[in-house]
């Protein structure tokens, strides 16, 4: 019998193989399509990390400028130094020690962790390590010279391009800018409201490497450049900002502020921020850093810790001091005008008045109440500020007196339906969308919650809590023609080659109330200002008008301990206003807690400081040029007639000592100092040694009575203060300490206040 297969085996056999052949060719086509196909991505990633080295180029950040093209924040390239073990394992042992050390000399770093980076063949770090990030130019040239010089492979040690930010003002303006955190991105203020804009585009640069891992030539390294940020144009007007932060760190000291001050200066017709400022500030470049404020509480708290006699461990201690510097530093980062809430008190006064008379439930002249320093409201008492009452009210009186029965009578003429819609049409119920980030919502009491007591209460500004900017916002309405419009700090958006990609324009969001009411408001409003003499925030020669208020902080303390938050809010010129500035006082703590005594002298200061750089100037009447400060004229070498006759003229009182037929050595006051017209300037015709008095205490003091006192112990006075012309103000400050012996004639400033809720 043959054993050769038959044809019916070979058959068999021949489908079986093929059967194999065509399962296996599947099964590596399947795979093949799935590598190259389905998850090709995957794999070449895996092939890319192997074969490719990738370094990131940072883009510079935008540049942001005030409103006048001054720099506020700018990025500068820096490099980030990098060495690759893998490169380096390659040479002998005394040039990996060298690049070593030498990197760690130039770089400042630890020498042996270096060493041992480069040794772990295995480890993390072998592809590539950083030695240290954002060096400066003369760093990344050391680093390239040496590598030059001592002919080491291009990627054994070198440099990439970084990006570092600065702030060349460092603390104007923090709490608007906001800064950026270690990864460059924007964390507060516009860095992080536009930080898509501000960003740009990273570039990097990939390498190729061989087979066995190293570097392959320049050839085949590619390059994608960095795209820059785009940069901002603020509203804020450095100059402008620099008074206000200056004169609001200067009533943080004087009045013993416990919980911080802010002040907004703002266009009251276009909602533009001029100024937005919180003390006390923080420095931009090193923001992790507490200011002296902070640190001073924070060493406060310690001390308060030890002493307390409950018994904690010193890890206890140390862990709840980290708490609380880290609570402060969180603190002073805020922009606390927009995202902390308060009680406006009084300044609201002007949304309930400019509701009323756009209702017709009253008009400026007709009599409202009559006050008798408490009412009762559904068997509530609310008290006004001064316990004697105001008497007979018609609303200009109670604008100027600050009478809380008056405004719970207009609040009820108006009714709780109609207050509430225009609390709504101010913009009080919502934020007010300005282009920053962290801002709060308020608390308020809806129609449907509001009953007689709420609606006393709150016709007086003490029941809603709303923040600084939106009170501001809502009081431009009521003075700029009814026009509600959004706040907003940031003027344009321009692109790196210069175009204009986005601009802010004025949003008017509705009319809340008609240009009659808002004219007739403004009236009302700059009376209040000037009544009596002036108040603490009047300026001669201005036109100005503004309400105060004081409220108390009944959400967090008892009455026993109660703390207040004193504030103001002005605008000029008072017939046409461009500006609008509103400054709030967190917890006074040294006596003076009324709004207009500690908010008040912050924007007449302000004002005074920055009015005619604005473009408003002074008009002065007659009689008001004739009471205006002189300047000591500049006699030294003029004979005794030619001094009496310039000193004259400048409507000035001399003495003179020695022979008045020679010629003059020195005045005291010196040339160019301010004094009120008929004040004296001691002329000396010789060398002989100054006459010297002593400086009398006339803290306390009315105007008339510093003014005497200083006179008469041969000195000159020097008046400050909105409220000078009040027979009520009170000295609150001189510039040379009581007892002090100085020159005869040296010229006392001295300021004053009038320490009530008028105004």
């Amino acid at each position: 019998m043959s054993n050769a297969p038959s044809n019916r085996m070979r058959k068999r056999l021949y489908a079986g193989v093929f059967t194999v052949v065509l399962v296996f060719t599947v099964y590596i086509c399947v795979n093949l399509f799935n590598i190259s196909v389905i998850n090709s991505e995957y794999y070449r990633s895996k092939a890319n990390n192997q074969q490719l080295d990738s370094f990131t180029i940072n883009a510079n950040r935008g540049t942001i400028y005030d409103t006048n093209g001054k720099i506020l924040a700018q990025s500068s390239t820096v490099w980030d130094v990098i060495i690759t073990p893998s490169d380096i394992k390659e040479f002998d042992e005394k040039d990996t020690e060298l690049i070593c050390k030498t990197a760690a000399e130039i770089c400042d770093v630890d020498y042996e962790e270096l060493l041992e980076v480069c040794r772990d063949t295995e480890g993390p770090f072998y592809r590539y390590y950083t030695v240290k990030t954002k060096v400066d130019k003369e760093t990344s040239d050391a680093i390239t010279q040496f590598r030059i010089k001592n002919k080491l492979a291009r990627y054994s040690i070198f440099t990439v391009p970084n990006t570092k930010r600065d702030y060349p003002n460092e603390s104007l303006a923090a709490s608007v800018i906001g800064f950026t955190n270690f990864d460059g991105d924007g964390i507060y203020g516009v860095e992080a409201y536009y930080d898509e804009y501000l960003q740009g585009i990273d570039g990097k640069i990939v390498t190729a490497r061989d087979a066995k891992g190293d570097a392959m030539p320049y050839e085949y390294e590619t390059r994608y450049e960095a795209q820059d940020g785009n940069s901002l144009y603020l509203t804020i007007d450095t100059v402008l900002q620099h008074y206000l932060e200056k004169n609001l760190e200067n009533v943080m000291t004087q009045h013993n502020v416990q919980n911080r001050a802010c002040g907004i200066i703002m266009n009251a017709k276009t909602g533009a921020i001029l100024a937005m400022a919180t003390a006390p500030g923080f420095d931009l470049n090193d923001p992790a850093v507490l200011s002296a404020y902070y640190q001073t509480r924070l060493a406060e708290y310690e001390e308060e810790l030890r002493e307390n006699e409950e018994e904690r461990t010193e890890e206890e201690i140390l862990a709840l001091l980290s708490d609380r510097e880290s609570l402060y530093r969180e603190t002073q980062w805020k922009n606390k005008a927009i995202s902390e809430l308060y009680f406006p008190g009084s300044v609201f006064k002007v949304v309930t008045a400019a509701s009323a008379l756009e209702e017709e439930v009253i008009d400026a002249g007709s009599h409202i109440t009559t006050c008798f320093g408490v009412v009762e409201v559904a068997g509530t008492k609310i008290h006004c500020w001064t316990e004697a009452g105001h008497g007979d009210m018609d609303l200009q009186n109670a604008l100027i007196k600050s009478c809380n029965p008056s405004f719970i009578a207009i609040g009820n003429l108006l009714g709780t339906k109609a207050f509430t819609d225009y609390f709504e049409a101010f913009g009080l119920t919502e934020k007010t969308g300005v282009d920053l980030p962290g801002e709060s919502s308020p608390i308020y009491m809806p129609y449907s919650r509001m009953g007689p007591v709420e609606l006393a209460s709150s016709a007086f500004g003490q029941t809603n809590k709303i923040t600084p900017l939106q009170m501001i916002t809502a009081y431009a309405a009521a003075i700029n023609g009814g026009y509600l419009v959004t706040p907003h700090v940031v003027d344009k958006i321009v692109d790196s080659t210069g175009n204009v990609i986005m601009t802010n324009s004025t949003e008017v969001k509705r009319q809340v109330i008609s240009e009659d009411t808002s004219a007739t408001m403004r009236m009302l409003l700059e009376n209040v200002v000037e009544y009596n003499g002036g108040s603490n925030a009047y300026i001669t020669g201005y036109r100005i008008g503004g309400k105060s208020g004081t409220s108390q902080k009944l959400d967090e303390y008892s009455d026993v301990n109660m703390r207040y938050v004193g504030s103001m809010c002005c605008f000029t010129p008072a017939d046409d206003p461009e500006i609008v500035m509103l400054v709030m006082v967190d917890e006074p703590y040294n006596g003076q807690y009324y709004g207009s005594a500690v908010a008040a002298p912050v924007i007449s200061a302000v004002f005074s400081e920055c009015l005619e750089y604005m473009g408003i100037y002074a008009q002065y009447t007659a009689e008001e040029l004739a009471e205006q400060d002189t300047t000591v004229p500049y006699i030294i070498g003029s004979n005794g007639l030619a001094a009496i006759t310039t000193l004259n003229t400048c409507g000035l009182e001399y003495e003179f000592i020695g022979d008045e037929n020679g010629k003059v050595v020195a005045t005291v006051p010196g040339a160019g100092y301010t004094i009120p017209k008929g004040g004296k300037v001691v002329v000396y015709m010789d060398d002989s040694e100054k006459l010297t008095v002593t400086v009398p205490n006339v803290i306390g003091m009315t105007v008339e009575q510093a003014n005497a006192a200083i006179t008469s112990a041969g000195l000159n006075i020097s008046l400050s203060g909105g409220a000078i012309l009040n027979d009520k103000a009170k000295a609150v400050t001189q510039s040379i300490d009581p007892d002090t012996v100085v020159y005869k004639g040296t010229v006392i400033e001295v300021k004053f206040i009038l320490n009530d809720e008028t105004g």
